[in-house]
């Protein structure tokens, strides 16, 4: 697939790029957990095992989970594992599904940094209080509308179930305002992001020399990159020149840096940008810490 790739970059280099408001879901239809309202019609919830959720269902709405009737109030149950809110509206249609994980709590993780055979290691500072446990039939499991949690689990120990891996809500917001920002651009048809690495264990995080406080330990930052014109590994050419180079991702990380700063319902974070080495392409890395951090361009 080719586009008009002058004039997108005239209407770049101009500043001329249309942005969308806050989600109009999250304002108008969809139910709120605990009072914050997700801000996709499909989304993720992370629980700790007996805690309460409060849910406000919108007016003529219904919810079940996992296709119980459920109204006001929803407990956790004490085992780990996933669980799925669907809301319809009164004519019947699917308005919102969200699933729903409840974490297996930190504190079972035994003194060799091991939870149930998988290698955690130790945080070096603010370790998280559960982690989401996925079997092998889990990987598939949407956490927005065009993301599933198999894309964010760690590189370690392939074949090895349980997995346990962290995400967060602003990491994967970003993640889909940016793509659906460029396929409005018409910069590409991706179904997603190819993401190169989300999750890392702070075992896997020291294996691999990253920093040391790295937000991937805490499901909160993602390296990717665009793959499907054509799908061969790499990032695609997105800045039209007939080259993949860090020029890709540099034009990648200039249209998130532009989109991120003018969407009230992003909320502060990292943005990376990278080059190729022997191992892997060029990608950008976007997180969501909380604070403004910039780097590689």
């Amino acid at each position: 697939m080719r586009f008009a790739w002058s004039s997108l970059l005239t209407a770049m280099l101009c500043g001329l790029i249309l942005v969308a408001g806050p989600s109009s879901f999250a304002e108008s239809r969809g139910v709120r957990l605990n009072g914050d309202a997700p801000p996709h019609p499909v989304w993720h919830r992370l629980v700790m095992p007996g805690k309460a959720v409060r849910l406000d269902i919108p007016k003529g709405h219904k919810a079940t989970i996992d296709d119980a009737p459920v109204t006001g109030r929803w407990v956790a149950p004490e085992a780990p594992g996933h669980h799925r809110l669907r809301v319809v509206d009164g004519a019947g249609d699917l308005v919102q599904t969200v699933t729903l994980f409840v974490l297996k709590p930190a504190r079972s993780i035994d003194s060799r940094g091991y939870l149930e055979g998988y290698r955690i290691g130790r945080y070096p500072r603010n370790a998280p209080a559960g982690f989401i446990r996925l079997g092998p039939d889990d990987l598939d499991l949407p956490i927005s509308p065009n993301f599933k949690i198999g894309q964010f689990i760690c590189k370690q120990q392939p074949g090895y179930f349980p997995k346990f891996l962290l995400v967060t809500g602003a990491n994967i917001h970003r993640l889909e305002v940016l793509l659906a920002h460029l396929r409005d651009k018409g910069l590409t048809d991706a179904p997603a992001f190819f993401v190169m690495s989300g999750f890392r264990t702070p075992y896997y995080n020291a294996a691999i020399g990253s920093a040391r406080l790295s937000r991937h330990m805490y499901g909160d930052a993602s390296d990717i990159y665009v793959d499907v014109d054509p799908r061969d590994g790499v990032m695609d050419d997105l800045n039209g020149d007939g080259r993949i180079t860090k020029a890709d991702a540099d034009f990648l990380y200039d249209i998130a840096e532009r989109l991120f700063a003018k969407r009230r319902d992003v909320a502060p974070g990292g943005l990376g940008s990278y080059s190729a080495n022997a191992v892997h392409g060029p990608f950008v890395h976007p997180d969501g810490r909380g604070s403004k951090a910039r780097w590689g361009r």
